[in-house]
């Protein structure tokens, strides 16, 4: 049986930002011929019992699978009456992982300077952290640019709060690169916590935010990247996660994301070649 990583598509490349309740996903990801999906749960309906069951069912429906779960930014305050309502909602997502069957729960933080810091969000991984390894759950901390988790140095700090491998690092290879950083040198650099992995490129920023682009039209070496993590051991979800750009090129947009992960997987044979 094959122990490299994986490749999944999450619901964002098919949706964008908005709620379509994943109807497009549903709609077009089966023709794209990778059955694993990220859910963007972002909206309330998402996540409610009713909610839960349909993605379940629905993916039963069109042959693919839950693979993993983003949800909203960490968001627990600088007090303890925030960071218990933040605990209370993790508990809620750690049960919606369960009841979908996915194993990985990944998050973002908030903006610098709101939301207590990189501070508090350690305070909410010390309470978190060891329910999500009690039921053998993995929380993927993603980096974006502006926010509290967006530099190497960050996740130094983080990493020497939390040291459970129920917590690790998501690498999200456009907002490194949006942030001036070099996704080669951070998959090795954190290749002991890397849990996680999102592609997408990226052409710099634009009046202060990343400016994300089709594969290949930015400034991310993915093989070099996936190689370095992969040469690493790493053996998590190589996500194609491009935020929709437009519906008439979409399939040619995920197909181009979809050839470049699956090189670096076991026994490479491609689907995508029609």
């Amino acid at each position: 049986m094959s122990t490299g990583p994986r490749v999944s598509v999450a619901t964002i490349c098919f949706d964008g930002f908005g709620d379509e309740n994943f109807e497009p996903t549903f709609a077009h990801a089966p023709a794209l011929g990778i059955r694993e999906i990220e859910f963007n749960t972002w909206y309330p309906r998402n996540l409610t019992p009713a909610g839960l069951d349909s993605v379940r069912q629905r993916s039963e429906r069109a042959g693919l699978r839950p693979a993993t779960l983003q949800v909203s930014p960490f968001a627990p305050g600088p007090d303890s009456a925030d960071l218990t309502r933040e605990s209370s909602r993790w508990l809620w997502l750690l049960e919606a992982a369960e009841r979908l069957g996915v194993g990985v729960i990944k998050a973002t933080g908030s903006a610098r300077g709101t939301h207590g810091g990189l501070d508090a969000v350690i305070d909410l991984l010390r309470v978190i952290a060891p329910i999500a390894a009690e039921r053998g759950l993995t929380i993927a901390v993603e980096n974006h640019a502006n926010n509290v988790l967006e530099h190497p140095e960050d996740y130094d700090e983080l990493f020497a709060a939390i040291g459970t491998p129920a917590v690790g690092m998501c690498l999200d290879t456009g907002h490194f690169a949006a942030s001036g950083h070099d996704p080669v040198a951070v998959a090795g650099r954190f290749a002991d916590r890397l849990v996680h992995l999102d592609l997408k490129d990226c052409a710099g920023m634009v009046d202060g935010a990343p400016q994300f682009v089709r594969f290949g039209h930015g400034t991310v070496d993915f093989d070099a990247t996936l190689a370095t993590a992969v040469s690493n051991g790493y053996t998590g979800y190589l996500v194609i996660e491009l935020p929709l750009i437009d519906r008439a090129t979409m399939a040619a947009d995920l197909r181009a994301g979809a050839e470049l992960a699956l090189r670096h997987t076991p026994d490479f044979t491609s689907p995508l070649s029609t």
